[in-house]
């Protein structure tokens, strides 16, 4: 590094040896050292560019950042063309979140010199960091032509394929970055989490360990192996990589939330509430963990409606108080017989019993007086997402879009009614519809209440919702002839022979989720197991039992209860859905878990010829059971108090030849039944639409 100032010769062979030394003191990491001779050189030179410039460094080094600033501006005023100084210039102002300065300055740094590597490499960070993510690729790939070998920015090349969701590209991009330096730990977790959203789980699994293993204390390494886990239903696994992850940073508020996840998983529910509430106390304002809290009340026996409700509001109030509501006011055109604009919000549309429930609907629907745009928040989409594709006009993808862009993009769609599916479960946004996106706004498919003011029908039917229903709830209730609503499963295996007759005793079972699975319910199962001698319980749920901890737990609580270990049975296989269904084969009466009931479980059960008997509730999640029961004409098995589920179960168990009637009957039943009739269905729902429009518009009128 040479000096160009205007001094003596020997001053100036004075300065430079000085600032040699300085700077070998500063490659060396002696920056106190480098900075004392740099400010030496300034005393007697103030106006001198490339110490400034490198004093700018240090400051910028040790988090001085304004200091810096101010250092390197005063190099570059005095020397313009000084391209270097140019680039740490924008490398403080990034940190400083001056994006646009810092752009500018790379700008400046590569107009004066293009070869500089880093200038490239910086600026496609910032640019990534602006959300300008495809200058940013060609910044990195400008940087990559100047050095094919330039891990880092083979890194950065795969983040911002990552987020342009091009997978593919950026696992090519990390592995070319680990050929060059298979070091640099950060590549491996990354390449993990690329992998892990590619479905690749035993290469993300792999690439995790190997991050840990060359930094055992990387708690994001952790954490991702331990979501990696959780996908593979390894859940106890999971735990232990959660735990550690929270042992080496006690405030990672996302292993808490996720810990919570896999609690409530396993049918720990006391543990997730737990984990959950850790997270919101480190965080207040966790939306994630606060809306798992929302959902995971659902699992937990003996809330109250009214316990319920307050918790749908609470969220729903705090989480609404600082939308602005849109100054224009919807122009919606209120004729109440013109063609309608319906949208419909959610993450499910996609291989989810949601979907399965919604996709009869949308291919049957009334092109001549309805048009259908599904705003979909899908991040994999699969099979049964090409289907709904298929089906609608106006395909909207919203992932990554904000909850307000969202909102505007449905308001200039000019939506008539918006409908937000499936609440709060999976990536569901119901407080897009907070910014009152649509005149007319209606949920389906929840759970619960939406708590919003600005929801103005819930979708149900008269059992859900009895009139003298004590559940309660923000919206109005638009009551259908019939809520759920399958395809046929034509592809079905054969309904089988009926077990007890081969096994020589009654099997029942549950398939649910073993969050469902809590302590009433075990211990009602338990005086049923106990009420029909020689029984036996098959519980499955994917491959979540074969979780020693699970089976440890459940079988721990039978017995305390007198039920023998040998009478509770694991079906443990990650099975296909024909594989699964096959699993019908091997009980004869299906028990229905509660407060929250299943549904999909329950119409799959009756769809193999395995009756269902379900304990009611008084909420919409305690009744979906009844429901399904109801339109297949099986409403005695369904009983509104423990004594009465277990009388039921021990009559049906003793009436073997009702089983085996039921078995070679119930398909054709349910197939008959107006669950499967999606032509009926459309009109019974489009019916609603239309009153629902029609009301609006009257309100319109009268406003006049």
């Amino acid at each position: 590094m040479s000096i160009e100032e205007n001094h003596p010769p020997q001053q100036q062979e004075s300065t430079q040896q000085s600032l040699d030394q300085a700077v070998q003191h500063h490659k060396a990491g002696e920056l106190h050292k480098a900075e004392d001779l740099y400010k030496q050189i300034l005393e007697a030179n103030p106006d001198h560019a490339v110490v400034l410039h490198l004093l700018g460094v240090i400051n910028f080094q040790v988090g001085k950042n304004e200091i810096a600033v101010n250092l390197i501006s005063k190099s570059v005023a005095i020397k313009p063309d000084y391209a270097e100084a140019h680039n740490n210039l924008g490398n403080t102002l990034k940190a400083m979140k001056k994006l646009d300065e810092a752009t500018d300055s790379y700008h400046k740094a590569l107009t004066l010199n293009p070869d500089i590597l880093e200038a490239h490499n910086n600026l496609g960070n910032t640019l990534k960091d602006l959300g300008r993510l495809d200058e940013a690729v060609a910044c990195y790939h400008k940087a990559l032509t100047i050095e094919p070998d330039f891990a880092e920015a083979h890194n950065n090349l795969g983040n911002t394929f990552k987020d342009l969701g091009r997978l593919d590209e950026a696992a090519d991009s990390y592995h070319k970055a680990l050929a060059i330096k298979p070091e640099i730990v950060e590549v491996h977790n990354n390449l993990g989490n690329v992998l892990k959203e590619l479905g690749k789980l035993d290469e993300a699994v792999d690439n995790y360990h190997k991050a840990i293993a060359r930094k055992p204390e990387y708690a994001e390494a952790h954490y991702n192996l331990g979501i990696a886990f959780q996908r593979q239903g390894k859940l106890d696994e999971a735990v232990i990589r959660y735990r550690k992850a929270i042992a080496i940073r006690p405030d990672y508020v996302g292993a808490y939330n996720n810990l919570g996840h896999v609690f409530q998983d396993l049918g720990n529910l006391d543990e997730a509430l737990a984990s959950y509430h850790k997270a919101v106390s480190i965080n207040p304002n966790f939306y994630e963990a606060e809306r798992n809290l929302l959902f995971v009340i659902l699992y937990v026996p003996g809330l109250s409606p009214d316990d319920i409700f307050a918790e749908h509001l609470r969220f729903s109030e705090k989480h609404t108080q600082d939308i602005t509501k849109p100054i224009e006011k919807l122009t919606n055109d209120p004729t109440p017989d013109r063609r309608l604009r319906i949208g419909y919000l959610s993450s499910d549309f996609r291989n989810h019993p949601v979907g399965a429930n919604v996709l009869p609907l949308i291919a049957s629907y009334d092109r001549a007086n309805f048009e259908i745009f599904c705003y979909a928040d899908i991040s994999r989409p699969d099979a049964m997402t090409e289907r709904f594709q298929f089906f609608v006009e106006n395909w909207i993808p919203i992932d990554g879009k904000s909850d307000a862009d969202v909102a505007g993009m449905i308001r200039a769609d000019r939506i008539d009614i918006l409908v937000s599916l499936a609440g709060h479960f999976d990536r569901n946004r119901p407080l897009i519809c907070a910014h009152r996106a649509a005149p007319v706004q209606v949920s389906y498919h929840d759970g619960a209440t939406s708590g919003l003011g600005e929801m103005d029908y819930w979708m149900t039917d008269g059992f859900l919702h009895p009139p003298d229903t004590k559940e309660l709830f923000t919206e109005e209730l638009q009551r259908l002839p019939v809520f759920y609503q399958y395809p046929p499963m034509e592809e079905a295996p054969p309904v089988g022979t009926l077990p007890t007759d081969k096994e020589g005793f009654v099997t029942f079972g549950s398939f649910n989720n073993p969050a469902k699975v809590n302590d009433e319910v075990i211990g009602l199962w338990a005086e049923v197991l106990k009420s029909v001698p020689g029984s036996r319980l098959l519980l499955k749920y994917k491959n979540w039992y074969a979780q020693e901890s699970l089976q440890e737990s459940l079988i721990k609580r039978f017995t305390t209860l007198g039920v023998g270990h040998d009478r509770v049975l694991f079906e443990a296989s990650p099975d296909t859905l024909m594989g699964h269904l096959r699993r019908y084969e091997m009980i004869d009466i299906a028990l229905d878990p509660f407060p929250f009931n299943g549904a999909t479980t329950t119409f799959q059960a009756l769809w193999m010829g395995v009756p269902v008997i379900t304990l009611a509730g008084e909420t919409f999640i305690s009744r979906a059971a009844g429901s399904i029961l109801h339109h297949v004409g099986l409403d005695d098995l369904t009983v509104d108090t423990p004594e009465a589920y277990v009388a039921c179960a021990r009559n049906l168990a003793g009436d073997i030849e009702r089983l085996k009637k039921l078995r070679v009957e119930l398909r054709g039943r349910v197939a008959a039944s107006p669950l499967c009739d999606a032509p009926a269905y459309a009109l019974c729902i489009e019916a609603a639409y239309l009153e629902m429009w029609r009301n609006w518009c009257s309100r319109q009128e009268n406003t006049l």
